[in-house]
């Protein structure tokens, strides 16, 4: 119900900004309030997605993906059952904020000591426990491989290092990028950003289909659609686009890898 919500909400405000509310009664079927919603499933989400996608943690192991050795390189491949429909765009990263037992193949890319478990620590040695994890980033940080994700479209990746490494991890943690499948997924704070993409694709929409109607003389009355109105706002979809492009590679962007360096 609150999905439903979110759309209706979404249309009702297109029908207000672009000025509708007489012409909505008298759209045909094919042109009315749901198939806008249909335009923004299609079109706007989709688009939206490529910029803004939605991110998931995938826990990585047997139950999750299947393996297979190609040309030397251990592929993971994403089972379609797993994804339950969501259409993945790409693999941002390894959670490397996930300190829990799902991630602790990651032990194996270190020197030393193996992964550091917070709740497994000692409350009688802290001083030593604290000595000996600091210990062992320094000797870590000499030997850093670059664990890195090599993905490929559709849905399998490789893990690999320095010197096109290839490693093979039982259990580890993943962000997959996926497209959006409702409007609960985008942040309110790009709402604003995806609205404006929404009455653009919806107005391209009606004024491309509705102009065949457009000054059609009867016995009754001349129809005016005013459909120069639509095509304007329809026109601004290819600055939404360019304002996307310039600001997804930003801090603005979660899914974008940024580091703060001093």
């Amino acid at each position: 119900m609150a999905l439903s919500n979110d759309m209706t909400l979404l249309l009702n405000k297109c029908e207000n900004r672009l000025g509708l509310a007489p012409l909505v009664p008298h759209l045909p079927e094919w042109a009315n309030k749901e198939k806008w919603g249909q335009i923004v499933m299609t079109d706007t989400i989709v688009t939206f997605s490529r910029y803004y996608p939605n991110r998931l943690r995938m826990i990585i192991n047997d139950t999750t993906v299947d393996k297979k050795m190609v040309d030397n390189t251990m592929w993971y491949y994403i089972k379609d059952e797993v994804l339950q429909g969501a259409k993945l765009l790409g693999i941002m990263d390894i959670d490397w904020m996930d300190y829990t037992t799902n991630n602790s193949s990651l032990g194996a890319t270190s020197m030393g000591g193996g992964y550091y478990y917070p709740s497994f620590a000692c409350p009688t040695a802290t001083f030593e426990n604290i000595l000996a994890l600091q210990m062992n980033a320094d000797m870590s940080s000499l030997y850093n491989r670059g664990l890195y994700i090599d993905f490929e479209y559709p849905n399998r990746f490789a893990l690999k290092g320095m010197g096109n490494t290839n490693y093979d991890l039982n259990s580890f943690t993943v962000i997959l990028l996926v497209q959006h499948s409702s409007l609960s997924t985008i942040s309110p704070t790009m709402m604003e950003t995806f609205e404006s993409l929404a009455f653009a694709d919806i107005a391209n929409f009606l004024a491309l289909n509705l102009r065949y109607f457009d000054g059609l003389e009867t016995v009754f009355v001349n129809v005016d659609l005013k459909l120069s109105e639509l095509q304007d706002v329809a026109n601004k979809r290819s600055d939404i686009i360019e304002k996307l492009e310039n600001s997804y590679v930003s801090t603005s962007n979660k899914n974008i890898p940024y580091i703060w360096t001093v």
